[in-house]
């Protein structure tokens, strides 16, 4: 017991020493905001000598709102269609017993094989040839694109020890298959959509380099991209880009909190 005991606490003492680690960046990250230019060469590792919003007033008057207000359409947007999309097909794979859907899922899964920087010049050239650059969904389908395929396995895996009595039960009390989907499965299935749509939702809300690649539109913009609005060519108003890297991180340091153990467990591959 002794030993095990020493092991825990080591364990714990590591963890905490990374989680230190981790959190000092956004620490010193939030705390930059309220500096004056000087003060972050100056004093870099110092506290603020004042708590001035000034940095924080620049970063907004340089159009946050409607950069987070596009961010907020395209997230909703595309978790919804990686959502939908990937729950039917996960359904289909992992009820059906075709050899040719086994094939299907097997495509899926390779698909993770394929860096999405290497499809970057035909997928510009398909977003432009239908006409929908510096448009939100220029990006909105090839979001949905990308994380189609993982969702798509992580609700496979779900739905395989999903427990098939409680359809057969359904099927017996005259339910039709449409009406097993909504009134048995999704409503069991909250835990799996949550875990799917937080980790989409981080992936969405963050993306650069598709973003960069397709929108130059300045009124289309989405948050990561706005923040260069905050960069000069030959210098940088360091105060009001960290308290604008401060504003962009608390939806999602938001959403982290209200449902961490969804968003651990979307990390570890778990939907249950």
């Amino acid at each position: 017991m002794k030993r095990f005991r020493a092991v825990s606490i080591g364990l714990h003492l590591f963890v905490s020493i990374w989680a230190l680690f981790v959190l000092a960046p956004v620490v010193w990250m939030v705390l930059a905001g309220f500096r004056t230019r000087a003060e972050i060469f100056t004093q870099p590792l110092g506290l603020p000598k004042s708590l001035d919003f000034a940095a924080f007033e620049r970063a907004w008057n340089t159009g946050i709102a409607g950069f987070i207000l596009n961010s907020v359409f395209v997230t909703i947007i595309s978790v919804t269609l990686i959502i939908v999309t990937s729950g039917i097909a996960a359904y289909v794979l992992a009820r059906s017993e075709s050899k040719v859907l086994k094939w299907i899922y097997v495509l899926i899964v390779a698909s993770f094989a394929v860096p999405s920087q290497s499809v970057l010049v035909p997928l510009y050239q398909i977003i432009s040839g239908a006409g929908l650059l510096n448009s939100l969904f220029a990006i909105v389908l090839p979001y949905a694109a990308y994380g189609i395929p993982f969702t798509t396995v992580l609700f496979y895996a779900f739905f395989l020890e999903f427990p098939r009595e409680l359809e057969e039960a359904a099927r017996l009390d005259g339910c039709s298959r449409l009406q097993v989907i909504t009134r048995i499965v999704l409503p069991l299935s909250g835990s799996a959509i949550a875990s799917a749509a937080i980790f989409q939702a981080v992936f969405v809300w963050n993306e650069f380099l598709l973003a960069l690649l397709l929108l130059t539109d300045t009124s289309i913009k989405t948050l990561p991209l706005g923040m260069l609005n905050l960069r000069g060519q030959f210098s940088s108003d360091w105060p009001a880009v960290m308290a604008g890297v401060t504003i962009v991180t608390l939806p999602m340091l938001l959403l982290f909190i209200l449902a961490q153990r969804y968003f651990v467990r979307s990390l570890a591959g778990l939907g249950k």
